[in-house]
């Protein structure tokens, strides 16, 4: 009878220690893809992050060079600031946030943007390079591809000129 109850007592000991396994590899198993699962979120924000920070850096540079030639008279330099400030505007929507898509459609009208204040450029940007959200927008009514009045051509000799509409 004293050997039928250590059989028992070994079995039930058994049978916990099998038990505390099985919960110890399920709950490795569940807290190491909880983990792998949060790295790779943490992987595609900063991906995200410096995509938009390297469309950020064009569209600075050309939102820069549209400001600096906007009192200027036409010229090819001119022109071409134009051209690649409304392509990088054009960009936009791709990855900006809908307040800074709306900023820069307002930046395309030259009086709007040569009475902007810098500072909110860069307010708006900073925000959305912080967020860590990709929102749809709400309202696409406003928001349109611009062609530019001039483009730049080049002749047969190699000279380059500005062609209007």
């Amino acid at each position: 009878m004293l050997k039928d109850m250590f059989k028992k007592t070994e079995i039930q000991v058994a049978l916990i220690a099998a038990f505390a396994t099985i919960f110890t590899i399920v709950g490795s198993i569940w807290t190491s893809n909880l983990t792998n699962n949060n790295q790779l979120e943490l992987q595609r924000i900063d991906e995200i992050r410096e995509m938009k920070r390297t469309y950020y850096n064009d569209l600075t540079e050309a939102y820069t060079l549209k400001l600096m030639y906007n009192d200027m008279p036409d010229s090819i330099e001119k022109t071409e600031a134009q051209m690649k400030f409304l392509k990088e505007a054009s960009r936009l929507p791709l990855y900006a946030s809908q307040e800074m898509v709306e900023f820069i459609e307002n930046m395309k009208n030259p009086i709007i943007a040569k009475n902007t204040n810098v500072k909110e450029f860069y307010i708006i940007m900073r925000k959305d390079l912080c967020s860590n959200e990709f929102k749809a927008f709400e309202n696409l009514n406003d928001m349109s591809i611009t062609i530019p009045n001039n483009v730049i051509i080049t002749d047969s000799q190699g000279n380059k000129k500005i062609q209007g509409k």
